[in-house]
């Protein structure tokens, strides 16, 4: 008897469900049509005359307050790129791709732009000097010294050793000293000065 409830109970449950979906589907299905039909209403006033001198302006891609720019400078001598980023400042903010262009050709006519988004702004510069990251051994008032680099290239006076004068060395390493020996990294100039030094 128990079988025979639940059998009778789910036949009737899914004839339910069957109806109810039909009827639902038919439903919608007019109000989709209807609204189908009012759509084509609308373009049909919109050819009418009285849009005729609509413009449609599309928003142009400005820089925001947001927007990054990735300055990468290419440095020619030592094949280093450095990467600063950066958030836009309030010069160019507003400024749609055709003015940041023609701002930068104005101000930065070594600039070249790689990639353009209001997120993020790709910049180029290519540089025909050595890059911050180097230190040069050379000689400073006939002693040897360590220069760093900076941004334009020139060197900077690190530091003398009064005790080291350049005398003492073979004249082949004191030709090297007077043209500055480059070195990439803190390592290396530890490595080259105690060979000079030692």
């Amino acid at each position: 008897m128990k079988k025979y409830n639940f059998t009778l109970v789910f036949v009737l449950s899914l004839a339910l469900f069957l109806t109810s979906f039909v009827f639902g589907y038919q439903m919608m299905g007019k109000k989709i049509n209807g609204k189908f039909d009012t759509a084509k209403t609308k373009e049909e006033d919109l050819d009418s005359n009285e849009y005729s001198d609509m413009e449609i302006l599309k928003e142009d891609n400005r820089i925001s307050p947001n927007t990054f720019i990735e300055e990468r400078v290419h440095y020619k001598p030592c094949g280093h790129v450095l990467t600063k980023l950066n958030r836009a400042n309030e010069e160019i903010v507003n400024m749609t791709e055709k003015e940041y262009r023609e701002y930068i050709q104005m101000n930065y006519p070594n600039i070249k732009i790689i990639s353009y988004t209001n997120k993020q702004i790709v910049l180029r510069e290519d540089r025909n000097h050595l890059c911050p990251n180097h230190y040069i051994i050379g000689e400073k008032e006939g002693n040897i010294a360590i220069f760093k680099v900076d941004e334009r290239g020139q060197r900077i006076l690190d530091k003398v050793f009064p005790d080291y004068p350049i005398s003492l060395l073979k004249e082949i390493d004191q030709e090297k000293l007077k043209e500055g020996i480059m070195v990439d990294s803190e390592e290396e100039l530890s490595d080259i000065l105690e060979n000079f030094i030692s």
